[in-house]
């Protein structure tokens, strides 16, 4: 939803943000050459580090693709978070903080959910979770 209400970056907006690094990155080697106080190199440093950093978020974002990624019409999981077909649920957690504000005393005890990229057994992704309120 985040994508189709504020959508990628043009790449008429990545240019534009390449050439204000272009144009800071030639600002400090003007004022380095130019022999120009530490101060006034540090700040335009500090633009220029603020103008890559610019770039590489618009970059970043114009590579996501709204909705589900898919090949040949079917999901393709390799772009998935897990890489591979996953379900997940929602945990009783949340329904059970509402009865904690009521009831002195409340636990829940069922599956739980992490989205953690990893595929190791120090790292799960699914487990058991007893939780006491």
């Amino acid at each position: 939803m985040e994508l189709i209400k504020n959508p990628p970056p043009s790449e008429a907006d990545i240019e534009a943000a390449k050439a204000v690094v272009k144009e800071k990155g030639e600002a400090v080697a003007q004022l380095k050459s130019a022999k120009a106080g530490k101060a006034e190199i540090t700040a335009s440093v500090a633009e220029l580090d603020k103008a890559k950093e610019n770039l590489s978020r618009l970059e970043e974002r114009s590579k996501l693709k709204p909705g589900i990624p898919q090949k040949d019409g079917k999901i393709d999981y390799s772009q998935d978070f897990f890489a591979h077909q996953a379900f997940l649920t929602v945990s009783g957690q949340l329904q059970v903080e509402t009865y904690a504000c009521a009831v002195s005393s409340v636990h829940t005890f069922g599956p739980t959910f992490r989205a953690e990229h990893s595929h190791t057994s120090r790292h799960l992704a699914e487990f058991w979770w007893w939780s006491l309120k």
